[in-house]
This record gives C-alpha cells, sequence and structure tokens, in this order.
C-alpha cells in the first residue's frame, strides 16, 4: 500500500514510519522547519497554500492508497488561549484536504483528539457531543473537531473513506518533555518523589505508541469510516505514579499528593474500536 503522512517529523509521526515503512510504501511529509533530503521525503510548510500547491505538482503522477494526516499546531503552557492553534490548525487541514482532492486516496485517516470532549468526570463515546470549551485545551480541541467536519464535508463527493481517531494521551520513546509521564519520571529521577495533584484523583486514558501504530495498520486494512476513540488504560494519576514508581524506583521512592489540582475522572469509551477486533 502506498501511503501519505503528514507531520511525519513528530513524535507519533516517527513512530508509524518506523512501524508502517516495513511492509509499505510511505512518502513522508515533515514541517518546513526539518530540511529533508531523503527518498519521498518533503518539508513543506503546509499553512502555505502556494508550497501545498507545488507539492502537488511534485507528486501528481503518484497514486495514494491512503492519507495519514498527523500534522497539526499544539498549544504550549502558557499559550492556551493563542487563537494562532485554532487558525493554523484550520489552515492545515483545508491544504491536506487539496492534497487529498487530488490524489484521491481509498482511505483518508485524521488523527483528533479527545480534547474535543469535555474534562469533566463522566464515560465518553463517540456518541457523546464535543463540547472542548469545557476542556483546558480548548482552541486545540475545537480545532480538531473542525477538521473532522471540514474533512467530512469538503471530500464528501470524494470515493474515498473517511476515519477520525480522537487520541487518548499517548506516551513512549521521544515524548515531549512537557507531558505528564516525563515531567513524573523526571521528579523521581531528581527527587525520587512523584508530586500527583488534586491528590491524583485525575483520571485519564493514556495509550502507548506502540500500540497505537499497530492500530493505526489495523484501521488501514478495514472497511470502515467514521469516528473511533482509540486509547487504551483509564488510571488515575495516582495509579499511574505508583506505576512509575514500580518500574523506575525502589524502596524509598515515595508519591507526594498535593490536594490542588485536576480532580475530574474523565474516562474514555474505547469499545467502539475494541468490538473491531473481535468481529
Amino acid at each position: 500500500m502506498k501511503v501519505l503522512i503528514t507531520g511525519a517529523g513528530g513524535f507519533i509521526g516517527t513512530h508509524l514510519y518506523n512501524h508502517l515503512n516495513l511492509t509499505h510504501d510511505i512518502t513522508r511529509i515533515f514541517s518546513s522547519t526539518k530540511p529533508t533530503v531523503k527518498r519521498d521525503s518533503y518539508s513543506v510548510n503546509l499553512t502555505r497554500s502556494n508550497e501545498v500547491k507545488n507539492l502537488i505538482q511534485v507528486l501528481s503522477k503518484t497514486k495514494y492508497n491512503a492519507v495519514i494526516h498527523l500534522a497539526s499546531k499544539t498549544a504550549s503552557p502558557g499559550k492556551i488561549e493563542d487563537l494562532a492553534i485554532l487558525k493554523e490548525n484550520i489552515e492545515i487541514v483545508s491544504n491536506v484536504v487539496s492534497l487529498a482532492q487530488i490524489f484521491k486516496p481509498e482511505i483518508f485517516i485524521n488523527f483528533s483528539s479527545m480534547a474535543v470532549y469535555p474534562q469533566v468526570s463522566g464515560l465518553f463515546s463517540e456518541d457523546n457531543l464535543p463540547k472542548p470549551q469545557k476542556n483546558p485545551d480548548c482552541l486545540y480541541g475545537l480545532s480538531k473537531y473542525c477538521s473532522e467536519v471540514m474533512i467530512d464535508f469538503l471530500l464528501r463527493n470524494e470515493n474515498t473513506r473517511i476515519v477520525h481517531l480522537r487520541i487518548s494521551q499517548v506516551y513512549g520513546k521521544g515524548l515531549r518533555s512537557d507531558r505528564i509521564i516525563p515531567v513524573m519520571l523526571k521528579d523521581l529521577k531528581e527527587n525520587n518523589t512523584i508530586t500527583v495533584y488534586g491528590n491524583g484523583e485525575r483520571i485519564s486514558n493514556f495509550i502507548n505508541v506502540g500500540k497505537l501504530v499497530k492500530e493505526i495498520e489495523f484501521i488501514l486494512q478495514e472497511d470502515i469510516t467514521g469516528i473511533y476513540n482509540v486509547g487504551d488504560q483509564n488510571i488515575s494519576y495516582l495509579e499511574l505514579a505508583q506505576e512509575l514508581i514500580n518500574q523506575y524506583g525502589d524502596q524509598n521512592s515515595t508519591i507526594k499528593k498535593e490536594p490542588h489540582g485536576i480532580k475530574e475522572k474523565f474516562i474514555l469509551d474505547v469499545s467502539k474500536l475494541e468490538s473491531l477486533h473481535k468481529a
């Protein structure tokens, strides 16, 4: 299968390429900040339509079976209200759709996020209405929901199966240092303790990047469309800290509870995707 991956230089994109490249013919699109001279790899600013048009000319004679869209801007700490996140992600998806309209892939896999849901206590399936305004990562979540809607609408007349994946918190080698698991591990390494806020009561869903890329390969082979939550383990931050201590700590490692912080128990329902494996 010939596959085009956007955002190929990111954490997930790198792992996905390393896995799929073993059995598929992959073309990678990197950010323009990551120049590349490797075969079937292109550095493109996907917010700029002129650069995307140039890429289309270069690849115009290539037939792709699948497009996997990972490229997006994420909010850094302290900039969660920066509207540039929303604007740039809308520009990116608009230009990636233009690629899909030319290449007419059999399947378009869009990486969305569980940030489309509110960060409140409860069980959330694909049938729940998105409410990113109730999530601290609102603008990022909104940009992901807008991407889902735009892709469905702009590719509605194409013979392309569209799959949106609302991904949970991904962890693994190469993850950004400001994410929760690297932060906990740094605390453990430097202080032999892990501080959990909200007394560690917060529950979220996590998935290892190795399992995630295997799910993507599985989805590539399935005749499906629509929205799927993708995650693995719903776990409290207290339990997460204890698991990390069990793996990387020692008998003197401790957990420090801080009462202030998020305490919502958000449970991601991944049964829809799991049912495909059982079919």
